[in-house]
């Protein structure tokens, strides 16, 4: 084997490494994972496949982003933990609304909790009020 052909070889086992990775993490699938947490990257295009770089304005406005979106998630679950104790019908529509705003917005998880805990709230406090009056 000569040195042109070894530099080949090692050439063809990167790029077979490389998509192997690729398909495994599930990459190959266009499906994105942790929005949340993820490095934000540049888009491969299919015919090259060679990375650009992000700019740092895109980084910025992707973490403002994220950063404002976990702030609406984590109010609507503050506002949700609050109706189980004061102003339950109040505070639980409004954490339900809140909390749909958060899923809509990509806080899936949040979102979610919050939801279900203004709910909650809500159901209890008019399963529970005959016994109070």
């Amino acid at each position: 084997m000569n040195k042109e052909e070894r530099s080949l070889d090692n050439a063809t086992k990167e790029r077979y490494q490389k998509s192997q990775l690729r398909i495994e993490s599930g990459l190959h699938a266009q499906e994105e994972y942790a929005a949340e947490i993820a490095v934000p990257q540049a888009r491969m295009n299919r015919r090259d496949e060679s990375t650009s770089t992000v700019s740092d304005e895109e980084v910025a406005e992707l973490v403002e982003a994220v950063t404002r979106n976990k702030a609406v998630g984590y109010v609507a679950l503050f506002v949700a933990l609050a109706s189980l104790f004061v102003w339950p019908v109040l505070l639980g529509i409004s954490g339900i609304i809140l909390g749909v705003i958060a899923f809509v917005m990509g806080n899936k998880s949040i979102g979610s909790w919050s939801v279900v805990l203004g709910l909650i709230a809500v159901a209890a406090y008019f399963l529970l009020i005959p016994y109070y009056s």
